[in-house]
């Protein structure tokens, strides 16, 4: 028996592990030392082997091994870092058929938020308590113990913690058994799973609380949480109990496990993971109080709580065969949660602010180094890759695309139908598109396949010959001589007056009849493209026209716009000019484009001045009067209602350099720091963010204070992040020096300096402090969050900063964000040729 570390590569396919011999059963015992940060354990797996070989291959890393035997012999092992390979080689080789392989081993409780790994809280005594808690999701269970750790390896996991008699204890299957060690210990066991992958494979030990069972039709569901913090848990117990009852009534299935815990971590690199019947998330986006709390709040809960549960279904009963199929998890997931979102809060009207989400995938996917939504996964670091807005946004934005083309119920039935036959299994992108295209008689595969295995998105022009309207398509891009013969299968709706037609444009030109009225293409606004209307057709979209457009249609004309000044083919003073047709607009789905593209045309003039001066009046004609209209706060408004005179606040007083709306702004937060449940929530968060912009030494203080209080998750994380926001260099360098000091939790750190960068003032001074700390950062943060730290650096967009991110990068590869990183740089020197084009003749235009 021998243990030896070896440093190159075992197997000619350095990735994937043999197939010869596949798990059926882990029984798993592991006895945790919170205090030390170790663990010891042992795994009895039950194989099967189709083929004589001389050796056995799994997956570990970061694991001590102990002793490994099987079927009751002693067997030699070695441990493959590069690979994260365990190799076992029998004395007398693995013959056919079943066998027993049973391992001892060690670990470390981590500090890196993936595998096994620590999470802290502070208790009401201001002692430091400790969790022990996992995320295998991609390729880390195998730090957790020695497991064939690839999706299509699907087994049943029977766990067994040994924990000190005071601490809860969780898995992914309700508890059957607890037993006495006599030593204040207790082993805790844990019914068995259904078959599933390892990257399901969930245990949580700590000092928690739990709510009680609430029964759903039979489904015992609960939230675990540290202590003290109950009574943030009755909103995400309600979207849990409507979410199980409405998938469950559109797959047709029933729920597939025995029980459903919902833990709220507060360490977690991740926004949720949709381990089986043990769903782990940020107590943000779990815990929640409705009284104090805002519409974008709860909508976070909902839509996480529901995306989680979507996947007990589509992605642990059905998984993809290997992590490129990752993206269609992820993406219907998305599009369930949205789905079921909408069902439970009709109100918030769920697709039409999907429309921003979408655009955040336009964003990448007009870049050249935009990627399939589909391609080839091999190794670890290229299925971190995956979790992208490409496959959240895009994929999901497809989704809908072809829900809507087909129809609510025949997509339904088509996706109940995928289920049901491959319950269990593993299965490859197409196998969803054969079921739908099976149950609806229509070309999915062909239609999806045009979307999934081409990089890019359309670009639908429209124009009228004759009694005819022309529709044409072309790859949209911010590279304007880029030259693409790429075609799509395009679901387009088009209505001309009261009618509306769906069409399949699937070459390069589909003549339809055009009568004289106005004409809308992407009608209803689903479809994943771009719209260019000629001249004549554009001419035909009055204000009249446009104001009976739907918000999502309204949203998509504006979003266009400054998508074509980014492309080059709109000047930023036009958009200016388009923006200002929307004085008095009150619904906040268009004031989400609109903004968007304000703030970018504020980013283009200089710091102060007459274009400045005239830029802020201009801001303040379109959004004063639409403020003014919505009036103060009503018991029983809608929600959306109070958003956007939140958002538009914000607006007046931020963009618009509104004396009287920042001084408002400061009595609501002065108001709201005494009582907040007596502020309305949406002008607290809106006047928060004026506060922070507009804020001194003395109010900076005050936000730490909040952030490291002890308010809700979402208050406390509102501070912090808006740290980023005071407008003093100074304030920005202490902001810098505090998310790298111990105050603030690797999972949020990132993404407060990602904020930092993004300051329009003080950006580049963030950036240099990222730089001067690069190995510490990529020390002390999850490897996933590294690219999104850096994600605004696309913002510093003059041409030396340009020069230096792009020398920064080549000596400094992000590697397991490769694709990720090429596309910001790319959108970096995109917006540097933005400014390039637009800062001299905008600044004239407004002067």
């Amino acid at each position: 028996m021998s243990v030896t570390t070896v440093e190159t590569s075992h197997a000619d396919d350095l990735y994937r592990l043999p197939r010869h011999t596949a798990p059926s059963r882990y029984d798993l015992t592991l006895r945790p030392d919170l205090d030390a940060a170790t663990f010891t354990g042992e795994v009895t797996i039950a194989v099967a082997t189709t083929e004589a070989a001389g050796e056995l291959v799994l997956n570990a890393i970061e694991l001590g091994i102990e002793s490994v035997t099987v079927d009751g012999e002693p067997a030699e092992f070695e441990l493959h870092v590069p690979t994260e390979r365990l190799v076992v080689r029998p004395s007398g080789g693995v013959g056919v058929g079943e066998h027993t392989l049973h391992i001892a081993f060690t670990g470390t409780i981590n500090d890196q938020l993936r595998g096994f790994y620590r999470s802290t809280y502070r208790d009401a005594d201001g002692v430091e308590r400790v969790i022990a808690t996992t995320q295998m999701q991609s390729t880390d269970c195998r730090r957790a113990f020695p497991c064939w750790d690839e999706p299509d390896f699907k087994a049943v996991f029977a766990i067994t913690l040994e924990v000190a008699d005071d601490l809860l204890a969780v898995s992914n299957g309700r508890e059957t058994g607890r037993r006495d060690l006599g030593d204040g210990r207790v082993a805790v066991t844990f019914a068995d799973t259904m078959v599933m992958s390892s990257y399901l494979v969930a245990f949580v030990v700590g000092p928690l609380e739990a709510t009680d069972w609430v029964d759903v039709d039979g489904i015992p569901v609960r939230i675990v949480h540290v202590p003290g913090k109950g009574h943030l848990t009755g909103f995400g117990l309600d979207v849990a109990a409507f979410s199980l009852r409405w998938f469950q009534d559109y797959y047709g299935i029933p729920y597939p496990t025995d029980k459903c815990d919902l833990l709220a971590l507060p360490d977690f690199a991740a926004g949720a993971m949709e381990n089986l019947g043990c769903i782990t998330f940020r107590e943000s986006l779990l815990l929640v109080d409705p009284v104090t709390s805002t519409q974008a709040d709860r909508q976070n809960v909902a839509d996480v709580v529901a995306h989680e549960l979507a996947h007990m279904w589509f992605g642990d009963l059905v998984t993809m065969r290997w992590w490129e199929g990752i993206w269609l998890n992820e993406a219907f997931a998305t599009f369930m949660e949205i789905a079921a979102c909408d069902a439970f809060a009709p109100a918030w009207e769920r697709w039409t602010s999907f429309g921003l989400e979408r655009s955040i995938a336009f964003e990448t996917d007009s870049l050249s180094s935009t990627r399939p939504v589909e391609f080839e996964v091999k190794s670890p670091a290229d299925a971190e890759g995956m979790f992208d807005v490409l496959t959240y946004q895009k994929g999901g934005a497809l989704l809908r695309m072809l829900e809507q083309y087909l129809g609510a119920e025949r997509f339904r039935e088509g996706v109940s139908h995928y289920l049901r036959i491959h319950a269990y299994g593993n299965t490859e992108t197409s196998d969803l598109w054969d079921a739908i295209e099976h149950t609806s008689g229509e070309p999915v595969r062909r239609i999806m396949d045009s979307w999934i295995w081409q990089p890019g998105y359309p670009l639908v022009s429209a124009k009228v010959d004759g009694d005819e309207l022309v529709l044409s398509q072309r790859r949209f891009s911010f590279d304007r001589d880029a030259a693409d013969s790429t075609l799509w299968a395009i679901p387009v709706r088009v209505r001309q007056g009261d009618e509306s037609v769906d069409v399949l444009l699937d070459t390069d030109e589909l003549r339809l009849p055009a009568g004289d009225g106005p004409i809308v293409v992407n009608a209803d606004g689903h479809g994943f493209f771009r719209v260019d209307y000629s001249d004549g057709l554009r001419a035909r979209l009055t204000a009249e026209v446009v104001g009976e457009m739907s918000t999502l249609e309204r949203y998509a004309l504006v979003d266009d716009a400054w998508s074509a000044v980014t492309a080059g083919a709109m000047d930023a003073h036009e958009f200016v000019e388009l923006a200002q047709r929307f004085e008095g607009e009150t619904q906040y789905g268009v004031w989400q484009a609109l903004v968007i593209g304000l703030k970018g045309v504020r980013r283009l003039l200089p710091d102060d001045g007459p274009a400045v001066d005239h830029y802020e009046e201009i801001v303040r004609s379109v959004a004063g009067p639409a403020l003014a209209e919505l009036g103060e706060p009503a018991d029983g408004e809608a929600d959306l209602v109070a958003k956007a005179r939140g958002l538009l606040l914000g607006v007046m007083a931020n963009q618009g350099g509104d004396a009287a709306s920042i001084a408002r702004a400061r009595e609501i937060y002065e108001a709201w720091t005494s009582d907040p449940a007596s502020v309305d929530s949406e002008l607290a968060a809106s006047a928060t963010g004026v506060v922070a912009m507009h804020g001194d030494a003395e109010m900076y203080d005050r936000f730490v204070a909040i952030a490291e209080g002890d308010g809700t998750p979402q208050i406390k994380q509102r501070h912090l992040y808006l740290l980023s926001e005071f407008d003093d260099a100074e304030l920005m360098g202490r902001t810098c020096e505090y998310a790298m000091s111990d105050a603030v939790k690797s999972q949020n750190a990132p993404f407060l300096l990602r904020l930092c960068i993004g300051n329009r003032s003080h950006g580049e001074q963030a950036w240099d402090f990222v730089r001067q700390h690069w190995t510490e950062a990529n020390e002390r943060f999850p490897r996933n969050t590294i690219v999104r730290m850096v994600e605004t650096v696309k913002l510093l967009d003059r041409p030396e900063q340009v020069a230096q991110a792009q020398a920064f990068f080549s000596e400094h590869p992000i590697e397991q964000a490769m694709q990720t990183l090429q596309q910001l740089l790319e959108r970096q020197r995109v917006n540097a040729k933005v400014r390039a084009d637009n800062a001299d003749s905008l600044a004239a235009a407004l002067s």
